[in-house]
């Protein structure tokens, strides 16, 4: 029997059009399964969790990013979703501001004969360390995986209060102020929420500022900035008018340790000028912003001892012509801690120095009796 006989039929049976078609059919078929299976890579669908550090990022960007941002990938039938965003400050202030985010990753899960099975995304395994882009109709920007897990949707953001120490010009110090807001982008990372200067020198205060920060569990540790909120370490912070670097001094929250009280001290100051001996006064304070910190309670001036020697070589003491030692009685407002009593944010002991800005003049003296009315 003839292949293909008169009618056109293969062995006398099938059409050879119609067997042409069926073939063409079936490659398509084929094909289809084929391109199916490089995409899909024969895993089933699975959803991740990923953490993604952006890095600085421009404000145009920082702006734009934002929970429910979707991102597509061509040819996959796989997507990234923004569900959670974190801003915060960076190091270096050209740089912009550093983004991250928490992403649901839609991809799939990998059987392996040999091993564990594996989490792809977009054609590609997905691991911590990774490189993930974004791209949207909004902006086009990539990030580090930091963290790759099975569920939770946000990110590890809290408040954290604490309590900074910093060394500032008295003009700086002016401008510090409760409720100052230190910003990232259009989001509020930082608010000032108590300010206590203390007068350390001519033109210099010890500030401590209690500041409410918005940061990033890592683990059992709050971050700020890039730098872990812990006791010791610095944290600096920026505004329009001013910006300071402060110690962390205590954490969880924005108040002193310790229980306030009032302590008496004796103060020596020694070869005083008389002009500034005689102006110092019953009643005189350090007030600051309002809060009075320190009150003169007595003084007490007598001549300064001066040590001569003789022609023939005799040590004498004698009053010095104009210049006086002066003894003063102050009340302070002081701090009781468990390791004993704070002024100014430092511990206070008998032989310390002091200093006191009592307005029109900046007094330094020797601590020579703590508790002086007991």
């Amino acid at each position: 029997m003839p292949i293909i006989d008169d009618d056109g039929d293969l062995f006398g049976v099938v059409n050879v059009i119609d067997a042409l078609a069926v073939l063409l059919v079936l490659a398509v078929v084929v094909a289809g399964v084929a391109a199916v299976g490089v995409l899909s890579g024969g895993g089933e669908p699975e959803t991740r969790y990923a953490t993604i550090d952006l890095g600085s990022q421009p404000e145009y960007v920082v702006d734009r990013v934002e929970a429910g941002d979707e991102v597509p990938i061509e040819g996959y039938d796989q997507n990234l979703t923004v569900t959670d965003v974190y801003v915060t400050a960076t190091d270096d202030e050209d740089n912009g501001t550093r983004v991250i985010v928490r992403a649901e990753v839609n991809g799939e899960l990998i059987d392996r004969s040999d091993d564990e099975p594996i989490f792809e995304f977009a054609g590609e395994r997905l691991r911590v360390g990774d490189t993930l882009a974004l791209e949207t109709d909004e902006y086009v920007t990539d990030g580090q995986v930091t963290s790759l897990e099975q569920d939770g949707a946000d990110l590890n953001v809290e408040t954290t209060p604490v309590l900074l120490e910093t060394m500032v010009s008295a003009n700086t110090a002016d401008e510090i102020t409760e409720g100052d807001t230190f910003d990232a982008g259009s989001n509020t990372i930082a608010t000032v929420q108590t300010v206590q200067p203390y007068p350390i020198d001519n033109d210099q205060y010890r500030v401590h500022l209690g500041v409410e920060l918005e940061t990033i569990r890592d683990g059992t540790t709050p971050r700020f900035a890039g730098q872990a909120v812990s006791i010791g370490n610095q944290l600096s912070l920026t505004l329009d008018a001013y910006s300071l670097d402060g110690e962390v001094i205590r954490r969880g929250t924005t108040e002193p340790a310790g229980e306030l009280e009032h302590t008496t001290v004796e103060l020596k100051l020694e070869d005083i000028d008389p002009d500034v001996a005689d102006g110092l006064e019953v009643g005189m304070t350090e007030t600051v912003r309002g809060e009075t910190l320190a009150t003169i309670q007595s003084v007490d001036s007598q001549p300064a001892d001066i040590v001569l020697e003789g022609d023939s070589g005799g040590i004498y003491l004698h009053e010095h012509p104009k210049n006086k030692d002066v003894r003063l009685t102050v009340e302070l407002r002081t701090m009781r801690t468990d390791s004993g009593v704070r002024f100014h944010g430092e511990s206070l002991r008998e032989g310390d120095d002091l200093r006191l800005d009592v307005g029109t003049t900046m007094v330094r003296g020797t601590v020579t009796t703590l508790n002086a009315d007991d």
